[in-house]
């Protein structure tokens, strides 16, 4: 089982990367998406998913990654609620939060928190494409990426962070 497990994160990784390298060519000559990962996970499986998904990312070339330690009660929870950003660090155009509950099956929402669609530039549209089909290949069988457009709660942490300062 854990064979297994292994052999669909190294299958979906390649392919995210494969994929990407050819559809991200053309993107190369726009300035790179900032992307905030907010990683509150806590097995060995899961924090190389997150090492797939953070060097996904990176290799594509649209992206600029920055990568955050959080920890909340529950998958709800605010993860930079008691940080915040450094001036070098903020502000993001995306934010992809892995909430807790991802390791023990209590939630299968990978929060993307971004302004809403019609308020992104296209660079940052095209990204945001990117980096939820990313997760959710990534993430296979164990959770999906859930964008502005699906629910609530990205939305509502968009507020939060763009009057802190982590988000445009």
């Amino acid at each position: 089982m854990r064979m297994r497990r292994w052999m669909i994160l190294l299958v979906a990784v390649s392919a995210v990367m494969a994929t990407m390298a050819l559809g991200g060519l053309s993107q190369q000559a726009a300035s790179p998406v900032r992307v905030l990962v907010v990683d509150q996970t806590k097995t060995f499986t899961s924090t190389m998913r997150v090492a797939g998904l953070v060097g996904g990312l990176r290799s594509m070339g649209i992206f600029e990654v920055g990568v955050v330690l959080g920890e909340t009660q529950s998958a709800y929870g605010d993860p930079l609620a008691e940080q915040l950003p450094q001036e070098a660090e903020a502000p993001y155009d995306l934010i992809a939060i892995l909430p807790r509950g991802l390791d023990d099956g209590t939630t299968t929402a990978i929060w993307v928190v971004s302004a809403g669609l019609g308020a992104l530039s296209p660079n940052v549209a095209g990204a945001l494409t990117a980096l939820t089909g990313t997760i959710d290949l990534v993430f296979a069988e164990i959770g999906e990426a859930i964008d502005v457009s699906e629910d609530l709660w990205p939305g509502l942490l968009w507020a939060v962070y763009a009057t802190k300062g982590w988000i445009r």
